[in-house]
């Protein structure tokens, strides 16, 4: 277990230690910017951008700097622990992971509806027999006007 993380559980939302202790369980470090991008995180009411966590940073006077956001945000989507959402205007957004799942992506306003359900699987079988790849895993983000933008444009 990470001494650091140890010195401040106490003072930490459940959510941010759950996070931290599975960065220790994957081999990783606790450190304080970590920390501080795992708080942010799991303060955002939903999706997010690297710019958001980095704002929301600075106003608790704790940001470890764009840099390190970036390079923690990356190893969290890389173990698993945030999701990465493509946008059509290259700015991606972030969750919090909750396994396999997609997004419905507003492109008027940004607003963001997850599905989990995508209905491939057969698709990605008939893929992997007839080209011999082995898929490990697909994306798939759904743009187009949420209910409340079509009520606004109609």
């Amino acid at each position: 277990m990470s001494r650091y993380l140890d010195a401040r559980r106490e003072t930490l939302p459940a959510a941010v230690t759950d996070l931290a202790e599975q960065l220790t369980e994957a081999g990783y470090k606790v450190t304080g910017p970590r920390l501080a991008v795992l708080k942010a995180a799991t303060a955002q009411p939903g999706a997010f951008s690297v710019h958001e966590l980095e704002q929301w940073l600075i106003a608790q006077g704790e940001s470890p700097g764009t840099a390190s956001i970036f390079r923690t945000v990356r190893l969290l989507c890389d173990l698993n622990l945030l999701q990465r959402i493509h946008g059509l205007d290259e700015c991606h957004r972030y969750s919090l992971s909750k396994g396999h799942g997609h997004h419905l992506v507003c492109t008027n306003c940004g607003a963001m509806e997850r599905f989990d359900n995508c209905g491939v699987q057969g698709l990605v079988q008939q893929l992997e027999q007839h080209t011999g790849f082995r898929i490990s895993a697909h994306l798939i983000e759904l743009f187009g006007l949420c209910p409340r933008c079509r009520a606004t444009a109609a």
